[in-house]
């Protein structure tokens, strides 16, 4: 019975490796026959995965973009004619292997570096609060997340401002769209947490005492709530979830 079981195992393993042969070598095919009236031209291609920043002369050199032939009706209409020009330039954002190199996926290093005054939206202005992490959500607030803000007022307690964006925690800031940044805890919990707001909320901010942020989960959508003082503190229904 043993026996049995092996051979039928190793005709299986035989099955499929000719079965996937044959597939490969049908693809092959197809992919000759719709190449072989075609008027194939030269790009550069990306061979293997090229990270954001890296020099263009190492992606030549290191053998990272290399010639190839396609198409002509396949050609992107930017696609590079000369690859030696990326060289003294950087990648602008991760490439992936397969991809056709284009005009402006190298660029000037000076353009690729992006300011961190540049992240802030226009017309709004970047200002820092301190705060320790009983008021920070134990620390747990990282660049990108919105919170809510809590001010102390002669009334009690209230919501200064909600689904505030946070740009930086410490000197770690919001990844970019394209930036592969992972989003976790800035070590050493500085308490240093940066916000991005219009002119007046920055000042409104500036100003405010016992600042104590909530965080909010995303797509929050932010509501009334009535000042919170010592008389009001026992009001309401025993649950908060009611």
């Amino acid at each position: 019975m043993g026996n049995r079981r092996t051979v039928i195992l190793i005709v299986a393993v035989v099955v499929a490796i000719v079965a996937a042969g044959a597939i490969y070598g049908y693809l092959n095919s197809v992919q000759d026959r719709a190449y072989a009236d075609a008027k194939l031209v030269q790009v550069y291609r990306v061979d293997k995965d090229v990270k954001k920043g890296m020099p263009g002369e190492q992606a030549v050199e290191q053998s990272f973009i290399k010639s190839s032939d396609i198409p002509q009706k396949y050609r992107p209409t930017t696609a590079l004619t000369d690859i030696n020009v990326i060289r003294g330039k950087v990648a602008l954002n991760d490439l992936s292997a397969g991809q056709v190199v284009v005009d402006g996926m190298f660029v000037d290093p000076r353009v690729a570096t992006v300011s961190f005054a540049q992240r802030i939206p226009a017309g709004q202005v970047a200002i820092t609060v301190s705060v320790d992490q009983v008021h920070s959500v134990a620390g747990l607030v990282v660049p990108g997340d919105q919170v809510n803000v809590l001010a102390s007022a002669p009334d009690g307690e209230r919501y200064l401002f909600q689904n505030v964006n946070v740009i930086a925690v410490g000197a770690t800031p919001a990844p970019q769209p394209g930036e592969t940044t992972a989003t976790t805890t800035p070590t050493g919990g500085s308490g240093l947490i940066t916000f991005a707001v219009p002119p007046l909320a920055a000042a409104k901010i500036s100003i405010a005492n016992g600042i104590y942020l909530t965080l909010v989960p995303p797509g929050n959508q932010p509501v009334a709530v009535p000042p919170v003082n010592s008389g009001s503190i026992f009001s309401g229904p025993l649950t908060p979830y009611a």
